[in-house]
């Protein structure tokens, strides 16, 4: 089979925590650059990832930048930027493209603002977080926050945080983990607290997705922006031979349950899905392969739903997953049952419309006492524009 696109979307490399709980001793100013930033260990990660990927698509990339081959999109943060700038350096390594003696080789990253950013599921989604509440009120959610109670009161005291569940103790076991991997946990983190942390993070990967809406909105709009790409390929229409995709676990594990091959797990640092194009002869297939094992070189490949083989022909795939496409953002991103009264936007219209009434009837009732006092003195003569500059 002839390699024809290539696509790969990947978490960045290493970080520091996003953020800490109330009695952690470790605090912002203690972590390289801060919360939620790419360490040396991240980029170095990435760069042998970009290794990897010249190893993989260097049929199709020509050793050089070459803009009509290859996009970058990355979602606007420090971390996945710098992680696609490491991964590059690795991918097309450092030459000396200009007539200066330094090894630099510049390759474009493109993004959109954080909010705007459906593609790379991102995106502030009323529709999705009306999701999120309508798995909270799901009987197998319900039963794990049960079957977690005792740990979640046990770790309401060790942080200082109440109310713990599923969902909000996963910022909990990300911090946990990170202090791990720099010997910087606390006491009460011991092995038996960080296996317990660790399966509540899986299941709440799981549980993110598990609604098919869930995942139609936040794993759809990649695969499909990959999709347009094979198919241009096919048509003779324009269309990139590698594209890249440098987001987040959430992306990853999204667009895994949008496939339908999804299990309960968190994407490790540098883990990568691959969705490439073959030819052979006169038909195309689509292999999708996932490394989920920070600096291996090994991907796991799939048998999709519908498929034989690995290698699913293109055709087999459109009509597995084009149905399930989303819309666009303004569509799909609507909320499914509006609470009553509106959302702020519609409140923020009642106000600007009381305050416009309220201000148009004290308009009408000084009309009203004008008339009244010019009946009251008929005589007295209108103020001229010299006396009105006189007054003001």
């Amino acid at each position: 089979m002839e390699l024809i696109a290539g696509h790969v979307l990947f978490r960045h490399g290493d970080r520091t925590p996003i953020q800490s709980y109330p009695t952690d001793p470790m605090k912002e100013k203690d972590w390289p650059n801060g919360y939620g930033q790419l360490t040396i260990a991240g980029i170095e990660q990435h760069h042998r990832l970009g290794q990897y990927l010249r190893t993989r698509y260097g049929s199709i990339l020509s050793s050089n930048y070459t803009a009509s081959e290859i996009v970058v999109r990355s979602t606007d943060y420090d971390r996945t930027l710098m992680s696609a700038q490491s991964n590059l350096i690795g991918l097309y390594g450092l030459k000396n493209v200009s007539d200066d003696t330094i090894p630099i080789q510049p390759v474009p990253i493109h993004t959109v603002p954080m909010d705007k950013d459906f593609l790379l599921a991102v995106s502030d989604c009323p529709r999705y977080e009306e999701i999120e509440n309508e798995v909270y009120q799901t009987d197998e959610f319900k039963k794990m926050n049960i079957y977690y109670e005792p740990f979640f009161q046990k770790l309401e005291i060790w942080t200082n945080i109440s109310n713990m569940t599923l969902f909000n103790s996963w910022g909990i076991a990300d911090t946990i983990f990170i202090e791990h991997l720099y010997n910087k946990t606390p006491a009460w983190a011991d092995d038996a607290v960080r296996k317990n942390l660790t399966d509540i993070n899986e299941l709440s990967f799981h549980y993110l997705y598990s609604d098919d809406d869930a995942k139609r909105l936040h794993g759809g709009p990649v695969i499909q922006d990959i999709w347009l790409n094979m198919n241009n390929s096919r048509h003779g229409n324009s269309y990139r031979k590698f594209k890249m995709y440098s987001a987040h676990d959430t992306t990853i594990s999204a667009a895994l349950a949008f496939l339908r091959i999804n299990y309960p797990h968190q994407p490790q640092y540098a883990s990568a899905l691959f969705v490439d194009l073959y030819k052979q002869n006169s038909s195309y297939f689509v292999k999708v392969e996932y490394l989920n094992v920070t600096d291996s070189n090994k991907p796991y490949p799939y048998v999709l739903d519908g498929c034989s083989t690995t290698e699913c022909p293109f055709e087999k795939f459109t009509d597995i997953y084009k149905p399930l496409f989303p819309g666009t953002f303004e569509v799909e991103c609507m909320k499914k049952n509006p609470t009553p009264g509106g959302d702020g936007n519609n409140k923020k219209m009642i106000i600007i419309l009381s305050v416009a009434g309220f201000a148009l009837l004290l308009i009408i009732a000084g009309i009203f006492v004008v008339i009244y006092r010019r009946k009251a003195d008929r005589g007295a003569p209108l103020l001229s524009s010299e006396t009105y500059s006189q007054v003001a």
